[in-house]
């Protein structure tokens, strides 16, 4: 497995940065430090908007499953008219079909469904938090299957990142009801199959896939694949339909914000690669909890600014590179 596509983390969004990124220098020298940076800051402000977004849209009734899938259909269009406008075409194989499906369930569908699910009952700024814990996952499946080699640092920041896990479970520090508790063990589910799509992403991804825009439209297409039906037999399928429900408008605007994180992604990707766009792990982070504070008033209390330093203490290890 290629160092920097196995030590990158993975995206919110549920298109990993190693899955994008080619193995090649992507960096360009039309790019200041100072716009990148500023890009890095929206792109997580983006990201975290969506956890209040999902808390928003899922409170007023739209199922997790319904969240999930206009979701990933209005960013894969986008992606597909993208590639259209570049005279790019899908992957058809046995092995693309493969990848898409399992990278669509295990990336996307699934973790953003439970994600949709979980921060309707907790604040929306721990979700944010908890999502980062993405590449600690990856790190130990790695480890696991024998993709990575061992490392004490890298295993020290496994351990550092889950005490910041603990520490958001310890009784009045985070969570304001004790019956909330339930929903956070649950909602870790989400950053464990980011882990586990990364790993599916590197062991199954196909041998053409050098076009990042074509590689994400075709995971999004089988993770509508698989809610679509999923949707419909769990009698979960939810259509927005004027006149508009609070609820619906906050469904419409994840699409809306989810669209413009692509964009934004894949143009920072171009120009400063894979690894440079993975530090939006942070941003998203604080974003989500500033997020959380507007439109629900949640406090971030000093039991959250510990949890959340540990968890970026972990990040930061586990994803530590040598020059």
């Amino acid at each position: 497995m290629e160092e920097n596509r196995d030590r990158a983390p993975a995206v919110f969004a549920g298109v990993p940065a190693d899955i994008c990124y080619s193995g090649r220098p992507m960096t360009s020298s039309t790019t200041s430090p100072l716009h990148a940076v500023i890009g890095i800051i929206c792109l997580g402000s983006l990201w975290g908007l969506m956890m209040s977004l999902a808390k928003l849209a899922t409170s007023a009734g739209v199922p997790p499953i319904s969240y999930s899938l206009w979701q990933s259909t209005g960013a894969g269009l986008l992606l597909l008219a993208l590639a259209a406008w570049r005279g790019l075409k899908l992957g058809y194989g046995w092995e693309h079909i493969r990848f898409y499906l399992a990278m669509g369930i295990f990336s996307i569908a699934l973790p953003n469904a439970n994600m949709a699910l979980c921060v309707a009952h907790m604040p929306a700024g721990l979700m944010s938090l908890l999502v980062n814990l993405s590449p600690v996952v990856t790190y130990a499946l790695a480890v696991l299957i024998r993709l990575e080699a061992f490392s004490a640092l890298r295993a020290l920041g496994i351990l550092i990142g889950l005490s910041g896990v603990v520490v958001l479970m310890s009784p009045g520090v985070a969570l304001p009801d004790p019956e909330q508790l339930p929903w956070l063990l649950q909602a870790l589910l989400t950053p464990a199959l980011y882990g586990l799509g990364n790993i599916i992403g590197v062991k199954l991804r196909p041998t053409d896939s050098n076009a990042p825009i074509l590689m994400a439209a075709g995971m999004l297409g089988g993770a509508i694949s698989f809610l679509l039906p999923a949707a419909t037999a769990l009698d979960q399928l939810y259509v927005p339909w004027p006149p508009l429900l609070p609820g619906e408008y906050a469904l419409i605007a994840v699409m809306f914000v989810s669209v413009c994180s692509y964009i934004l992604y894949f143009d920072l990707l171009r120009r400063v690669g894979a690894v440079f766009v993975s530090q939006a792990s942070y941003a998203v982070a604080l974003s989500g909890l500033f997020w959380g504070w507007l439109f629900f008033g949640e406090t971030v209390g000093m039991g959250v600014v510990a949890s959340a330093a540990l968890i970026f203490t972990g990040l930061y290890l586990v994803n530590r590179r040598p020059a």
